[in-house]
């Protein structure tokens, strides 16, 4: 704890310091290179499995950097890791060491409004280029670049591997329900941020399954780069195995990449997660730990397709940019591996060495003397108990019209009369759709089989909402065993498939290959561990089976009273109107929930919730009951709200709201943020009310345990007024906002009425209220410390400070003279201190109505 404290302390100054030493400018220049080469080969229309985030020590590094988020998943870690080791200590039946591996996979697919919601045709497309791909079947093994030169050249060709796997979208899902395999989400987090305080990894929390029985895959819009955290644009990263987090285990890649069959970045990422390093071992001309893949030079992009040929091999153009130093390295690089950074069209192969490092983790490590073998990181993936649980093993028939209709609002389901809707269903995830048709529950009815709809509501009431599909349900078994296959499929068929394979001539007569021919290599070639100096490569013609079942399926999804369209609250209101959240139902009434910035997921880390506001009995400032945002269901990065029926204020002459809150700190750097917002045109457009921020919002200090308001000295009372609330259409909006971890926020005792009867009643927090103190950092010895309060005119208060075990000392006390009041502190009176971080409170009648954080050295 203490270790913590103290690196949070210094963690400004460390950060300086490394800004300005070589090793970051290493990596800014890097960076800056590698956009710039990328940029270029862009402009002459060739694609690139561009940069990707994935290195040994990256998961290490991201949780020093981003701390909260990981914490936040430490209980959910726990019970993926004793799942994991009771799945292992029940696992018998192992699979034979020469079959064929098979991984089960899930999609994640998180989507907005701006891109696409990748269809099932695009991402078994993506998953069918894996699989060629990774087992050597890659379509531009054999072809030439446009320079003429190979793109995979005979002495690398040699070594090429077959791993045997085969990757297969999930037929059943971790509860053991049918499914396609894919999952979707609608989030913010398509376009896939990383800033000082957001880690990447967060949207992973989205939708997640068990790590030991799928690999999961999220695809998301974009992942752009942010110059401030010198975090470059990425194509997709992946985490190695033993790792020791399996919470947040898997891919993360562009969809544009998982859509397309050219690009090589989601086998590059799979190379990743079965623990295979860049060619260039992330070191300049260095090593990978992989006999038959030479030294490379720092992440390719080094050489011209077009007129470059076989670069980088002694007496070929190029000479001088490769690693041809190494008298080990005479063969020149292997730029057409997959683990190299390079154009799509170079990208060919992995090797025989590689696939054996791939294989240790799928099969573990065989130990001669004992003549056994260790259970690899990701076996039970391929274990026949997994297969059965996830419906993955040969021949397996998906139940039939399982897929399930949903749909959701573009805002929230509290309208006003005539004011325009917009619904979003999910036809994406049906196929031969026949007819697509939503009734609003006010007799209206669209059967456009359109999947966005909009609606205008002109009665108030609640309506049901419903959502009908029928379609056509086509699914195609296959398998390499026609006795798998089920016995009531409409039609049955067979496909030839030619698969390459290389070796020894005697190998090749085995395996009854067709087509043979000797291919020559050089007497170097026997620095790779060959016996002569050629080999042999043919085909051998692989029988897949194929059944197909067409099945008539419909299915209809209502929900209850989903609209509720409100009238406008006449005027005037006094300021007795009180929202105090005394019974649960009170969350539904005339404030309701609105849309959060991510679709709540079955399949979120956070246990069946998303963040949200909760009906709190037994906590309250007046009364029995609040709403909060508990902090164990917080989600980084996501957002809740709640938002009123519309009001007439044009009555009043001040209209303002006033609330109650209070709220905890899980660490000193609290970053949540509560901001409340109005609307006069039924939610279309909102503007900020007022903000409490990340120490305002965790004003009653900080809490190890779980936090609840004891008295009312922990609850603050804030008013916020504008003349633009003096309108026929006002609506108000509470949105609490995740960006790291905290403890417990409640609210209570909202109120709407005239600011100045509102300001009578109780100590009132205003939104113009100011706490700042100077110098902050401060060194004792360098002078006092300077405390500002503003806008609490008239009010006495007490300020104290702080310190980290919970002991405190005042300042000052005594009535506020001014609008903008100023005094000084000490030096002398704070060396009763540690040096470190502090909270400054101004405390008005029992009540903590601001905070500061203050640094004190």
């Amino acid at each position: 704890f203490f270790f913590f404290f103290w690196f949070s302390c210094f963690f400004l100054l460390i950060k300086i310091i490394f800004v300005n030493s070589k090793l970051i400018t290493q990596i800014i220049m890097r960076n800056i290179i590698l956009t710039l080469i990328s940029a270029a080969v862009l402009i002459a229309n060739y694609s690139f499995a561009q940069v990707c985030g994935s290195y040994e020590g990256y998961l290490e590094k991201q949780i020093q950097k981003y701390p909260d988020f990981y914490q936040s998943l430490e209980s959910k870690e726990t019970q993926i890791k004793n799942q994991y080791n009771e799945a292992l200590s029940k696992m018998t039946r192992l699979k034979t060491v020469n079959g064929k591996k098979i991984i089960p996979v899930v999609v994640h697919v998180i989507y907005d409004d701006i891109g696409v919601n990748l269809s099932l045709e695009q991402i078994q497309n993506g998953i069918d280029a894996l699989n060629r791909n990774i087992n050597g079947q890659d379509d531009n093994f054999l072809d030439n670049l446009p320079s003429g030169s190979p793109v995979t050249p005979d002495v690398f060709a040699a070594v090429r591997g077959d791993l045997n796997v085969e990757f297969r979208l999930a037929k059943l899902d971790p509860h053991g329900n049918p499914t396609s395999g894919v999952v979707r989400v609608k989030s913010d987090l398509a376009n896939l941020t990383v800033t000082e305080t957001l880690s990447r990894d967060r949207v992973k929390a989205l939708s997640y399954w068990n790590s030991y029985q799928y690999l999961n895959i999220w695809a998301v819009r974009s992942m752009p780069a942010n110059s401030v955290t010198g975090d470059p644009a990425l194509n997709g990263y992946a985490q190695f195995p033993n790792t020791g987090s399996m919470s947040t285990d898997g891919i993360v890649i562009r969809s544009g990449e998982l859509n397309s069959s050219a690009s090589t970045t989601l086998v590059h990422e799979v190379g990743h997660w079965l623990n295979l390093r860049h060619t260039w071992g992330d070191s300049d001309c260095g090593d990978d730990g992989i006999k038959d893949t030479p030294p490379d030079k720092e992440g390719g992009f080094d050489f011209n397709i077009l007129t470059d040929n076989f670069p980088y091999r002694v007496g070929n153009i190029g000479i001088g940019a490769g690693c041809l130093a190494d008298s080990l390295n005479w063969a020149g690089e292997m730029y057409m591996n997959y683990m190299d950074y390079q154009n799509d069209l170079c990208g060919s192969m992995f090797t025989i060495g590689q696939n054996a490092a791939m294989n240790e983790i799928l099969e573990g490590v065989y130990n001669e003397e004992t003549n056994q073998s260790s259970i690899g990181f990701r076996e039970y993936m391929c274990s026949q108990e997994n297969l059965e649980a996830t419906g993955t093993y040969e021949g397996y028939k998906p139940a039939t019209c399982s897929k399930k209709l949903d749909f959701s609002i573009n805002g929230s389901t509290l309208i006003c009369e005539n004011e325009e809707i917009v619904l979003t269903g999910n036809k994406t995830n049906f196929e031969n759709v026949s007819s697509f048709v939503w009734d609003f529950g006010d007799g209206s009815i669209n059967s456009s089989g359109a999947d966005l709809v909009s609606h205008n509501y002109n009665s108030v009431g609640s309506y049901d909402v419903t959502l009908t599909v029928e379609y056509d349900e086509i699914m195609e078994i296959r398998s390499s065993d026609s006795n798998s296959l089920p016995l009531d499929a409409v039609s049955y068929g067979t496909e030839l498939v030619s698969h390459l394979v290389q070796g020894t001539y005697a190998e090749l007569v085995s395996m009854g290959a067709n087509n043979i021919t000797e291919i020559q290599l050089d007497s170097l070639a026997i620095y790779y561990g060959m016996v002569d100096s050629s080999y042999f490569r043919g085909y051998i013609d692989k029988v897949i089976y194929t059944a197909t079942f067409i099945t008539s399926c419909s299915d209809t999804l209502t929900k209850n009273n989903f609209i509720d369209v409100g009238a406008i609250t006449a005027g005037p209101i006094d300021a007795s109107y009180l929202y105090s959240f005394e019974d649960e139902s009170d969350l539904n009434g005339d404030w309701a929930l609105g849309q959060s910035t991510n679709i709540e997921s079955q399949w979120s880390f956070i246990t069946g919730t998303n963040t949200v506001w909760r009906w709190e009995n037994g906590v309250a400032e007046d009364g029995v009951a609040s709403i909060k945002v508990s902090g164990e269901e917080m989600l980084v990065g996501a957002s809740t709200e709640i938002v009123s029926k519309a009001y007439d204020l044009t009555a009043l002459t001040n209209p303002a709201i006033k609330f109650s809150w209070s709220g905890a700190a899980v660490n000193y750097f609290p970053v949540n943020e509560l901001i409340v917002k109005y609307s006069n045109d039924c939610g279309e457009d909102w503007n900020i009310l007022g903000t409490l921020d990340g120490f305002q919002t965790s004003k009653a200090g900080l809490y190890t345990s779980s936090f609840k308001p004891v008295d009312n000295s922990e609850w603050n009372d804030t008013t916020m007024s504008r003349p633009q609330l003096k309108n026929s259409n006002i609506r108000f909006k509470f949105e609490y906002v995740v960006n790291g971890r905290s403890n417990n926020f409640f609210l209570d005792n909202i109120k709407i009425g005239e600011l100045e009867t509102l300001m009578i009643d109780g100590n009132n927090n205003t939104a113009n209220s100011r706490l700042s103190t100077y110098p902050n950092p401060m060194v004792l010895q360098e002078g006092d410390l300077t405390v500002s309060v503003e806008n609490i005119i008239d009010k006495n208060i007490d300020v104290v400070l702080v310190n980290l075990l919970g002991v405190q000392i005042s300042v000052y006390s005594g009535k506020v003279p001014s609008n903008s009041y100023t005094f000084k502190v000490k030096s002398a009176d704070l060396k009763q201190f540690d040096q470190g971080i502090y909270f400054v409170k101004v405390v008005n009648n029992g009540k903590v109505i601001m905070t500061d954080k203050l640094f004190i050295f």
